[in-house]
């Protein structure tokens, strides 16, 4: 390994919105550990989609470097069509050795890295086919992707352990890395925020994901018409496409007056509302180990959960869980915790027990570095295997 670090390790981060994370989770995940590598001398290069940050200089952030490029800007197109493109700028300038693609469906890419030097690593957090987003041309081509990352990639990473069992099962892969997202455990003492909104702390209950059919929002809508009381439901979180199912979710919202519908929230304005809800809502239908509901747990909330196993898996016992996709079951639940504050006290505190012990950004750091330089290290005819906790 000593031999490695006597040059510089090179890494560029590809298949995310960018940096500053203004998105999701994924984005998060790319800021955490691409901060934190780069204050160890490791030279970052973060791809950003240029419609993504109009009027953006490009200028460098945290110490990782910043490379605006277009895309396609709709929903099957933008992924793929920027990681094509960050593709080509990274053979063409040769700005790193190894490349971190973030999701499935950038596999597509890997053929223009044959007969390269360079080593190729790609986090997945599931079947991503199996989300309710996509159409069948593309859960087939989601298909191909997956075969193609277990085939072609030089490592993958996987957040989940049920993720990885079916990997195992399904293709046979077993070489990969069980890495889970971290959690910031410092939560924001202050409110203002959640006071100019009109709400107190511990006073209303949370939803943070994009406005896509597999994160479940219109689930929680048709559950939270049927919780008794006046505490708001603050849902946080947007979506540039599916206009059709927006403003379904718009038209129902506007039926509930308790429901408050905030689009995008970022950075100490997301961690504000985060940390003072009286619970976190997570209804997705399909998910790897989302990092908002990480966050959630790192500052102890009491998480109401929809029974899907990568979540489950997730959580461990820091969270109160619902019948699978069962709207009325999740009514239920919210009701249990908002009438019984104890029991919401003892959730938060086993959230935040579970969070301390598996959940941590500087080892999160610490085992991609240690996938890269495993990647680099390895002979162009082979793999390493790794297998991290």
């Amino acid at each position: 390994m000593s031999a490695i670090r006597k040059r510089r390790l090179r890494v560029a981060q590809s298949g995310i919105r960018g940096v500053p994370a203004n998105f999701g989770g994924s984005e998060t995940a790319v800021q955490e550990i691409g901060s934190r590598l780069a204050a160890e001398g490791v030279e970052v290069v973060v791809y950003c989609r240029r419609h993504r940050y109009p009027g953006d200089d490009g200028r460098d952030y945290l110490g990782m470097r910043r490379i605006l490029l277009p895309s396609v800007p709709t929903f099957h197109l933008d992924t793929i069509s920027h990681s094509l493109l960050a593709s080509l700028d990274l053979l063409l300038r040769n700005r790193a050795d190894v490349v971190h693609f973030h999701g499935m469906g950038n596999a597509l890419c890997l053929p223009l890295f044959f007969g390269s030097r360079k080593k190729t690593v790609i986090t997945v957090d599931g079947p991503d086919w199996e989300r309710p987003k996509w159409g069948p041309v593309a859960r087939a081509v989601l298909k191909l992707s997956a075969r193609m990352a277990v085939r072609f990639a030089d490592h993958l990473i996987i957040d989940n352990h049920p993720s990885i069992e079916y990997f195992a099962r399904e293709f046979g892969y077993r070489e990969g890395s069980y890495i889970p997202y971290g959690a910031d455990r410092e939560p924001p003492t202050g409110t203002d925020y959640v006071r100019s909104l009109g709400l107190e702390s511990r006073g209303y209950v949370l939803f943070v994901g994009a406005l896509v059919p597999d994160k479940g929002p219109d689930m929680l809508l048709d559950a939270y018409r049927r919780v008794p009381g006046d505490m708001p439901l603050v849902v946080v979180g947007d979506s540039p496409f599916v206009a059709d199912y927006r403003r379904e979710l718009q038209e129902a919202a506007a039926r509930d007056p308790r429901v408050r519908m905030l689009g995008y929230v970022y950075d100490e304005r997301y961690r504000e509302l985060l940390a003072h809800a009286y619970a976190y809502a997570h209804p997705l239908r399909a998910d790897g180990t989302s990092p908002a509901l990480l966050q959630a747990m790192g500052y102890g909330s009491c998480i109401v959960i929809n029974s899907l196993p990568e979540a489950l898996s997730a959580v461990g016992d820091g969270a109160l869980p619902f019948a699978h996709n069962d709207a009325e079951d999740l009514a239920r639940k919210l009701h249990d915790v908002i009438e019984d504050p104890a029991l919401a006290e003892d959730l938060r505190r086993r959230a935040r027990e579970h969070a301390e012990r598996e959940y941590d950004w500087d080892t999160v750091a610490a085992q991609h570095r240690e996938v890269y330089e495993g990647v680099v290290a390895s002979r162009n005819d082979g793999r390493r295997l790794l297998t991290l906790r």
